[in-house]
């Protein structure tokens, strides 16, 4: 039958849509048998990628799952994986086998079982499998039942339906999993009180804060080395830092060389004399070219510099030069011209700049220039001397093409009124004065055909730089790495510390160097490794283990934190002092008439996600305001930059038309923020205590 058909051929598709956790299932069980359906001798003969658990991944298998992910990838982007994104599904196929082996292993632990009933009752229900159910429903959302029985009981779809139950069978298994993982996660109806309120109440309030290192001075809150030691020891677990590494490397960038670039140069005179020869530019651009011909008209600007002053100085017809830009070699032939709507000027400027706010200097020399200029002196070379333009006073003061909007008011309306030759100005605008020389002005837009080669990196230069990297590996290996890169001319650089699993700064993630990094000692030296755009040899040179930071390191910063937290409790006590001096009714400036040096503020309207005026985004202070009553006089809140004493001053009354409304919404959200993160964790966790042996590092680079 022709749909099951398009369901073989789409089976991958179905299966991405299997619930969170349990997608991978599918294609590492068919893909790697990791659960031993086939014969075990093949997994004991083949050599081990590694083993999770005790239990070994063959290396042949793992490269079928490669294989056949980079396969299906090619079929999706029309091209070949490069090696950068080798290593990607590399990477996330063996993430897959493992998550997939230690769920599997969780199942079996717990018993979880689907029987047959389950999946015929799941299959023949009201609610067929989804991605099932897509297959037999139209544009309008009809569901046809009929047809879809009548496909599935099929007996010429035996083999696949046996396939697809499999697959529903571990969908299940593990729903039933996550279940049971996710059994104790609750959202009450406080935190979704709480949600509802930190996004709708607002609040204002006034506030006195007191400055501990206005109001204590630092004689009397000195800091004794045992009070240091003891906070040290209480705080030890903010000082636990996380082991690190830093690597030097000499990176051999995979970029095309100058006999690429000359090849690709010859090969595009090549088919410049093909078409002046006779053959067509069209067919030419569709044999040859990296991006299609566009059909349509190109306005002043709307081109390259170079492209569009070759291009509107040529006439239909010709075909030009090659130019070489950024992203490879060009040939253009000149198709059409045609008149557009717009006009389009070209202009060169001298920009005098007014200098110590001198406009009469700057004008008097401004007129001078213009002078010269009507004199017949070279425009471009006085630009090239005097103009205080970066940009354009280098070429000449070109500004190339342009319309009307592109330019500053007083520039604009002098150059467009111009003729072309015309020289005018001194002109003022708010950068200085301007003299300007009209160069051309037009309305015509121009068609063509632009022939793109691309300059990529050969095989042999790629095969020369993979032989230099191994070269200089074997060298570095037998001797000293940094005197190698000396006498091989080499940029050493280093990375700044990075942690276990996480981005390496100017590599980014790389799991293969990572674990190279933290699996050996300083001095070591890497094989040649695979990186985004080349390839690379690293030494370790620093390795810091998991610890505490030492005392002495932290000595400055620790007596810091013991004298702001004396001058904090003797600010609080001044606190508890004032706000005794209060009556529920009183405005917090009673407090003013008794200190003077104490200002009363007031916040504006503000939300529990606010960052405020001079408190700034201080949980403290936010969480000390919510807690109030209208009008009630907080304690003391021991915030960020200081003690506060408050006085809420307004607060929105709850909705409770709108609460009820939103609740179930933010229950749901609350609900899956709490599930992701609670299954990530215990995901994580799995992980964690599982033995994992990786040996990838042993077959790839």
């Amino acid at each position: 039958m022709p749909l099951m058909t398009q369901i073989r051929e789409r089976m991958t598709t179905f299966f991405s849509v299997f619930a969170g956790l349990f997608v991978i299932y599918i294609v590492l069980d068919w893909g790697m048998d990791i659960t031993g359906r086939r014969q075990s001798s093949r997994l004991a003969d083949a050599q081990e990628i590694g083993e999770i658990n005790g239990v070994s991944i063959s290396t042949r298998e793992f490269s079928d799952l490669v294989r056949q992910t980079s396969d299906n990838q090619k079929q999706q982007t029309g091209t070949e994986p490069d090696e950068n994104q080798l290593r990607v599904i590399r990477d996330q196929v063996w993430n897959q086998i493992v998550e997939d082996r230690l769920y599997s292993e969780e199942i079996q632990r717990l018993g979880i079982t689907v029987t047959d009933n389950e999946i015929r009752d799941w299959v023949f229900g009201d609610n067929p499998p989804d991605f099932l159910r897509r297959q037999f429903t139209d544009s309008t959302g009809n569901f046809d039942r009929v047809r879809y029985e009548s496909t599935v009981k099929d007996p010429r779809n035996k083999a696949i339906m046996v396939k697809v139950e499999d697959a529903l069978r571990k969908q299940r298994e593990r729903e039933k999993l996550q279940s049971i993982v996710l059994a104790t996660v609750n959202v009450s109806e406080g935190d979704v009180l709480q949600r509802y309120s930190d996004q709708n109440m607002k609040y204002e309030a006034d506030y006195v804060l007191l400055d501990p290192n206005q109001l204590v001075k630092d004689d009397e809150a000195k800091a004794a080395e045992d009070e240091v030691r003891r906070y040290y020891n209480e705080h030890s677990d903010e000082f636990k830092i996380e082991a690190s590494r830093r690597l030097k490397y000499i990176q051999f960038s995979y970029t095309p060389s100058a006999k690429d670039s000359d090849e690709i140069r010859l090969q595009v005179e090549d088919i410049r004399k093909r078409a002046a020869a006779g053959a067509d530019f069209l067919d030419l651009a569709k044999t040859y070219s990296e991006t299609p011909v566009a059909e349509t008209f190109y306005k002043h600007g709307e081109l390259g510099q170079e492209k569009e002053t070759a291009v509107f100085g040529s006439k239909a017809g010709d075909i030009l030069d090659p130019m070489k830009e950024f992203d490879g070699y060009h040939l253009i032939k000149v198709l059409e011209f045609k008149d557009g709507t717009e006009e389009y000027i070209r202009a060169s400027h001298i920009l005098v700049n007014i200098e110590n706010n001198d406009s009469v200097a700057a004008l008097k020399k401004a007129k001078e220039l213009y002078a010269a200029a009507k004199r017949g002196d070279d425009f471009a070379e006085l630009a090239k001397k005097n103009s205080k333009d970066p940009g354009s006073g280098a070429r000449g003061g070109d500004l190339g093409w342009f319309g009307k909007g592109r330019m500053v008011k007083p520039f604009e309306e002098a150059a467009f009124k111009a003729k072309p030759g015309q020289i005018v100005g001194p002109v003022r605008s708010n950068f200085g004065y301007h003299v300007i020389k009209l160069v051309g002005k037009e309305n015509r837009e121009v068609k063509i055909a632009d022939i793109h080669v691309p300059i990529r990196i050969s095989t042999i230069t790629k095969n020369d730089l993979d032989q230099k990297a191994q070269d200089f590996a074997y060298l570095a290996k037998e001797g000293d790495f940094l005197k190698e890169a000396a006498q091989g001319k080499y940029n050493v650089v280093e990375t700044p510390a990075f942690k276990r699993n996480g981005a390496i700064p100017g590599i980014g993630m790389n799991p293969t160097l990572n674990r190279f990094a933290f699996s050996d000692k300083p001095g070591t030296v890497s094989e040649v490794v695979t990186l985004q755009n080349g390839i690379g040899v690293f030494m370790i040179s620093e390795a810091k283990d998991a610890g505490i930071k030492p005392f002495e390191e932290l000595k400055t910063i620790l007596e810091g934190r013991v004298i702001r937290d004396k001058k904090i409790e003797k600010v609080k006590l001044l606190a508890n002092e004032l706000r005794q001096g209060l009556s529920p009714s009183d405005s917090l400036q009673k407090i003013t008439s008794k200190r003077p040096d104490l200002t009363v503020q007031r916040t504006p309207e503000f939300g529990m996600t606010a960052s405020l005026p001079i408190i700034g985004r201080d949980p403290s202070f936010l969480g000390g305001i919510a807690s109030l009553d209208l009008h009630e006089i907080s304690k003391p809140i021991a915030g960020a930059r200081g003690v506060y004493l408050a006085r809420l001053t307004k607060k929105t009354a709850l909705d409770t038309t709108a609460y009820r409304a939103q609740k179930d919404n933010l229950r749901t959200q609350l609900m899956t923020e709490k599930r992701n993160r609670f299954l990530t964790d215990w995901s994580e966790q799995l992980k964690k205590s599982a033995e994992i042996v990786d040996n990838r590092d042993l077959f790839y680079h």
